[in-house]
């Protein structure tokens, strides 16, 4: 996965392995995280695919939750205009500190 980077823009994660929830499935893919975007990229093997972005600026908040109560490795990012994104992440809680520090 190459993320092109916007002027001004420096990662903060390169790229890390992620499951973004698109309805009931668990799309597989790869996460980056930048000063200005989050931009998961799913494998080609996913039922659904692309690219999703969200930049820092739509984040409202940033969630930690459980996988069956038990898991610690879900991230649910909330946006200004009322979207939920729901991601399996490894290291949930080093990700969740790093976006929130970034939020204005």
């Amino acid at each position: 996965m190459t993320v092109n980077l916007q002027e001004n823009e420096n990662f903060l994660v390169e790229k890390t392995p992620a499951n973004l929830f698109k309805g009931m499935e668990a799309v597989g893919g790869q996460l980056t995280i930048t000063d200005k975007r989050l931009i998961f990229k799913a494998h080609k093997l996913n039922i659904q695919g692309g690219t999703t972005e969200i930049l820092m600026s739509d984040i409202d908040s940033v969630d930690k939750a459980s996988t069956l109560k038990i898991i610690p490795n879900r991230m649910i990012v909330k946006t200004k205009d009322g979207k939920v994104f729901k991601f399996v992440v490894y290291k949930r809680d080093k990700l969740v500190d790093l976006i929130t520090g970034h939020l204005k």
